[in-house]
């Protein structure tokens, strides 16, 4: 399994790496800060040093599966929420395309359900969040988007709850969970789901069966 990690030094990005070594799976982590590549070296990795502002196709090459678990930050603003939640996705799939990937995992949001519901100060991060879902889902790919709520850097606890609208009562959800359940689905071969979820009593092996 050939698998390019992208934003694998983010918060969320970095479990996913952690986990994927755990788990003995070969993993390439896209990285931008050549300073961060001991780390992933460490796991046995060999990053590639990349901007997503930039032309990064290389790095495709010979990847079959692609996660993206890039996001910009709360406090970055309109431009970086157009360059890294929807731009730089959109040209992740391209070249996923060109390079001969067939499948693509994106870590979005649960709010990108219905970007219009989301409070002022979210609503051009969820809106560029689900265009670039909408995107990924009609590349003809098989995609996987995966759509947590609230996110916290609490230890995870294994279980999850399966939802799909912003407007039920929902718990925050443990980074460490979330990236559980991008390696439970990608051992699960799962392909062509939107899946969201929040905190809750549902193992994620038991929840992701259900659909």
């Amino acid at each position: 399994m050939s698998i390019l990690l992208i934003g694998a030094t983010g918060r969320t990005g970095r479990l996913v790496a952690e986990k994927l070594h755990a788990a003995a799976i070969p993993f390439c982590p896209l990285i931008r800060n050549a300073a961060k590549r001991d780390e992933f070296e460490r796991l046995g990795a060999r990053p590639i040093i990349a901007d997503l502002a930039g032309d990064f196709s290389n790095a495709f090459v010979g990847m079959r599966t692609v996660i993206y678990a890039a996001g910009s930050a709360e406090t970055e603003g309109a431009e970086q929420e157009r360059l890294i939640d929807r731009d730089a996705l959109i040209k992740s799939v391209d070249y996923a395309k060109q390079h001969g990937a067939a499948h693509f995992v994106v870590i979005s949001v649960l709010l990108a359900y219905q970007p219009e519901r989301s409070p002022q100060a979210l609503r051009h991060y969820t809106q560029m969040k689900r265009e670039s879902d909408d995107y990924v889902m009609a590349s003809g790919l098989d995609y996987l988007v995966l759509r947590p709520g609230t996110l916290t850097m609490e230890p995870g606890v294994g279980s999850i709850q399966i939802m799909s609208d912003v407007e039920s009562s929902r718990a925050p959800v443990a980074r460490e969970d979330v990236a559980d359940v991008v390696l439970a689905a990608l051992k699960a071969g799962m392909a062509n789901k939107v899946i969201g979820f929040a905190g809750g009593s549902v193992p994620i092996d038991d929840a992701l069966a259900t659909l």
